[in-house]
Formats: structure tokens, C-alpha cells, sequence
């Protein structure tokens, strides 16, 4: 046999074996609300859409969550086939990286778990695994590029921040067309760049259109920005909030008191699922934590950023990996929700048997996203440095991937593993691809 139809029976064989081992994928509390979201079609905002409309159109097909499971986890199959498929032949070395890669948690784990952070990265995956298959072949450019629009608009409408990819592969396909003709290459740049965020926002617009109106994304920023006062506060008892003290004095109270007392670095919730903090952050003037957070980032840049850094570490370090839900397993919901979708809570054998390996694991460096930012950042240099046409995409990908986890400096509200989870994938498909090369 040869090495590419190996590595492509390892991939193919390694993806059955993951489904057969977690089909119909793991449901948390978020995929069924956006299941449930799905079947009715009226889309809350507080998560992208797009993630609640691609399950209730695969339920349409099948009820439940199994052929989602197969769509979105063949989504990030087909861009490794994809990268397996450029010229010249692979050798031995991609079968070797292929078998590596199966058991891992990142392969193994969470490709069965229904979240959007793995839609959006497989997606991602397969969008510049597009743009490698248009550059290698640029006679057929056109139908690779449309590939690579559709499946980069859908990580951009997977993730609120995802939307950070579409200027990353907008000057990925100008450097990739620069070496088929400079007169082309901002036209090309430009032109997929502004086509992929106009459908991503007309799409987003479409679905928050027949849902909520916005509302629960504008709530999901209200409580972002009330968390970075709060943690401003507790690095600074004596920050002045003279925009929130006028037009709301009662939460501006509520912030330096219970917010302060309740404030984690790990995650949001603590201080968000407080009744009485969380009842007034929802009944505040319209913009007043905004005006306060305003006033903190131009006013106190410093404070800002200090506050900042803690939570930062705390997603992209995880010094405790455990506070930083790491796994998950099974099917678990709203009880009134469940019911609603006849669905029942799930823990089985399996569930019980893939949570051990999961638990064995988390101490290595397949649980580190600084040790997988750290082998990106060596892949995106080795690939520049040889620069041929695929080599560009793949390396977009990994400026794309460490670029999307600098956003959380800014971002992040929770250290949940699964943020980062496309930093992970991308660097091991990178490395697949350098394999190629090799034995």
C-alpha cells in the first residue's frame, strides 16, 4: 500500500472509531438549549445561531444529535484529507502522524463533543486546508476558494471571535496568489476578505433576525464588561466609576461589594449567577456598563491590562486544568428542555471508560495549549522559511489559530479548555502536513 492510501485508511478508520466510541457525541447544558433552539427555530443570541441552526437541521434529517456528530467531525476529517492530498505525494511520514494523532485527546475526545469551539475549529481547519488545495492547484482555484468561503464564513459564524480568521485568510490568499501573479494579489486578498464577512454578517443578521433580536448577545457583553470592573475593582478599591455611580448608584454598590466578593479568574460564573448583582446587571440603564467599562480601558489602560492578564493565564497557561473543565462526557440538560426534545440524561460505560483516559492525560503536554503554541510558533517558522504555495495556507492557519487565542487577552471570561481548542488542532494538522515530507 502506499503511504498516502495508508494514511488516509489510518484517518478514515480513526474517525469510525471515534464515532463508534462516542456517538451521538456529548451534550452539555449549551447543546441542548441550542438544540432545543434548533427545533423551534427561534435562535437565542447569547451563543452564535448558526451552531443551534445546524443542529436542528441534521435533527430534521435524524432527531438527536448523531448526524451533527458525523457533519462536524467530518468536517476536520476532510481537511486533513484535504492536506493529504497536495502535491507532491506524501511519504511514509504522514501515516506515522496520522496513527499519532488518533489517540489523541484532541482527535479522540473532543471531536465528539457538540460544542461550537469544535465547529469552529474544524471548520477553520478545513478552510485553509482549501486554500492549500487552491494553491497547489491554481488552475482550479475557483472551486477551492469557494470551499474555503463557505467553511470559513461557518468558523466565523461559529465563534463571536472567530470572525478574526476572515482578514488572516484574506492575507494568507493575497501571499498565495502574490506567486502566481503580483498584479492580482490585493484583488484576491481583498476580495475574499470582504465576501466572507459580508456573508458571515448578512448569515448572522438572517438567523439573530428570527430569534431574539440581539438581545441575549447584547446581555452576553453587559456581563463581560461588568466582569472586567469588577476585577478592576478588586486590583483597585479606590477606581472612581462616575458614569455608573450616576446613572445607576445601586449596581455600582452591588459591584464593589458582592461583585468584588464573588470575582474569580477562572470563570465569569461566580460572580454572574449572583441573584441580586446579576437582577441588577440585567435592569441597568441601557449603556451604563458600558460607559463605566469605556471609562476604565481609556481612562486606566493600565489597571485594564492588569486585570486583564490574570484571566488570560488562566485560559492560555491553566495552571489548574481541573478548574478549567477540561473534559466532558455524556448527555446532560434542563430537565424541562430534555423532556421538551425526548431526550434522557446519559452516563454509560463508555462515557465512564473514555472519562478514565481523559483523566490520565490531563497532566501532559497533550492537555498544554502553551506547549501546542509553542510547537506552532516553530511550524509557522519552518513553514514560512520553505514557503511554497500550501505552506503559505498552513501557515496562515497557525497565525490565524495564535492570533485568535491573543483575542482572549481581551476576551476572556472563563479559562474553559475547549477556548483554545483550535490552537491545538491547528498545530497538529500542521504538523501532519510537515510529516508529509518525511520517512
Amino acid at each position: 500500500m502506499r503511504p498516502r492510501r495508508a494514511a488516509a485508511a489510518i484517518l478514515v478508520a480513526g474517525w469510525v472509531l471515534m464515532l463508534a466510541l462516542t456517538a451521538p457525541g456529548q451534550a452539555s447544558f449549551d447543546t441542548i438549549r441550542q438544540l432545543a433552539d434548533g427545533r423551534s427555530g427561534n435562535y437565542d443570541s447569547w451563543h452564535p445561531p448558526v451552531m443551534a441552526f445546524l443542529l436542528g437541521l441534521f435533527d430534521r434529517l435524524l432527531p438527536g444529535t448523531m448526524l451533527f456528530h458525523v457533519a462536524m467531525s467530518g468536517l476536520a476529517l476532510t481537511g486533513l484529507l484535504w492536506l493529504l492530498w497536495l502535491k507532491p505525494p506524501p511519504r511514509w511520514g504522514a501515516a506515522a502522524m496520522a496513527l499519532a494523532i488518533l489517540p489523541m485527546p484532541q482527535w479522540l475526545l473532543y471531536q465528539s463533543d457538540l460544542w461550537k469551539d469544535v465547529l469552529f475549529a474544524n471548520a477553520a481547519l478545513a478552510g485553509f486546508a482549501a486554500l492549500a488545495r487552491a494553491a497547489d492547484d491554481w488552475s482550479r482555484r475557483g472551486t477551492w476558494l469557494a470551499a474555503a468561503l463557505v467553511t470559513l464564513t461557518m468558523a466565523a459564524m461559529a465563534r463571536q471571535n472567530g470572525i478574526i480568521l476572515l482578514p488572516v485568510a484574506g492575507l494568507t490568499l493575497a501571499a498565495i496568489a502574490w506567486r502566481h501573479g503580483r498584479g492580482t494579489a490585493q484583488g484576491y486578498g481583498a476580495g475574499f476578505f470582504a465576501a466572507a464577512a459580508l456573508l458571515t454578517l448578512g448569515l448572522n443578521s438572517l438567523l439573530i433576525a428570527q430569534g431574539d433580536g440581539g438581545k441575549g448577545a447584547a446581555l452576553e457583553i453587559r456581563y463581560a464588561q461588568g466582569y472586567d470592573l469588577v476585577g478592576a475593582l478588586r486590583k483597585d478599591a479606590t477606581l472612581e466609576l462616575p458614569a455608573l455611580r450616576a446613572a445607576d448608584p445601586k449596581l455600582e454598590g452591588l459591584l464593589r461589594t458582592r461583585g468584588v466578593a464573588h470575582y474569580s479568574d477562572h470563570l465569569i460564573d461566580t460572580y454572574a449567577n449572583d441573584p441580586p448583582l446579576s437582577a441588577a446587571i440585567e435592569a441597568s440603564p441601557k449603556g451604563a456598563i458600558f460607559a463605566a467599562w469605556r471609562e476604565l480601558v481609556l481612562g486606566h489602560p493600565g489597571l485594564y491590562l492588569r486585570q486583564r492578564w490574570p484571566v488570560f493565564r488562566q485560559v492560555l497557561a491553566t495552571p489548574d486544568i481541573r478548574v478549567c473543565r477540561p473534559l466532558y462526557f455524556g448527555v446532560d440538560g434542563p430537565p424541562d428542555v430534555m423532556e421538551q426534545l425526548g431526550m434522557a440524561r446519559r452516563w454509560n460505560s463508555r462515557d465512564t471508560a473514555l472519562a478514565h483516559y481523559g483523566m490520565a492525560l490531563l497532566d501532559t503536554p497533550l492537555f498544554s495549549h502553551l506547549a501546542f503554541g509553542a510547537l506552532a510558533a516553530v511550524l509557522l517558522v519552518f513553514l514560512l522559511r520553505r514557503s511554497c504555495g500550501p505552506d503559505l495556507a498552513v501557515a496562515g492557519m497557525l497565525g490565524g489559530a495564535l492570533v485568535f487565542a491573543l483575542t482572549f487577552l481581551v476576551l476572556s471570561v472563563a479559562c474553559d479548555y475547549r477556548y483554545l481548542y483550535f490552537l491545538d488542532l491547528a498545530t497538529l494538522a500542521a504538523a501532519f502536513h510537515v510529516a508529509r515530507g518525511f520517512g
